[in-house]
């Protein structure tokens, strides 16, 4: 009886690491989210808020190509915790229905545990260069420090959230890029 009962235990752990696997590798769904609730907090640009533009020096943490899978998960866990870190702050003069903001977090929180859960389960799994995923952690914070110390010197004005909204914008296109390559590369993998 219990050697019966042995496949069906591991074919039913098969599939749910297939499954928790399924849900690390395409979590573009939830990126697509987010960025719904991004585009609705705010409308369109207000074009008054032209002035206050700023150049944020994007990331150049590295070529979207050449970052390894396990960096690529924190480089996405990270930019996810920093942003929903910065939409945390004094939002009170944004302008912005709370609702949808509230939503926002949520699924910032919610797309930061999966990718927290990701990077535990790949973690172990290929050794790369602890200096690089420091170095773009530490890439990502810097980034989210000058976007922070931006809406701080703006004193949190309407359209200082609104430059950012745009900004973070340019975040999750990265995080697109990156979750796009991934996917592209199981795909093959489970082709070959």
């Amino acid at each position: 009886m219990t050697s019966r009962s042995l496949p069906s235990w591991a074919l039913m752990l098969l599939l749910s690491s297939t499954a928790c696997s399924l849900d690390c590798h395409f979590q573009r769904r939830g990126i697509w989210e987010i960025v719904q609730h991004l585009e609705n907090l705010g409308g369109k640009f207000p074009l008054r808020c032209l002035k206050d533009r700023s150049n944020f020096r994007f990331l150049q943490v590295a070529k979207i190509d050449q970052l390894p899978e396990e960096t690529a998960f924190l480089a996405i866990g990270e930019m996810l915790r920093q942003v929903f870190n910065t939409f945390s702050l004094n939002v009170s003069q944004s302008l912005w229905n709370e609702s949808r903001l509230e939503r926002l977090l949520s699924g910032l929180y919610q797309q930061t545990e999966k990718t927290g859960v990701c990077l535990e389960q790949d973690s172990g799994q290929e050794d790369h260069s602890s200096s690089q995923r420091e170095g773009t952690r530490l890439a990502i914070k810097n980034y989210f420090q000058g976007i922070r110390d931006y809406l701080q010197g703006q004193k949190y004005s309407h359209c200082a959230w609104e430059v950012i909204r745009v900004e973070i914008r340019r975040c999750f296109l990265f995080i697109e890029q990156l979750t796009r390559r991934h996917r592209d590369q199981e795909i093959g993998h489970l082709h070959n």
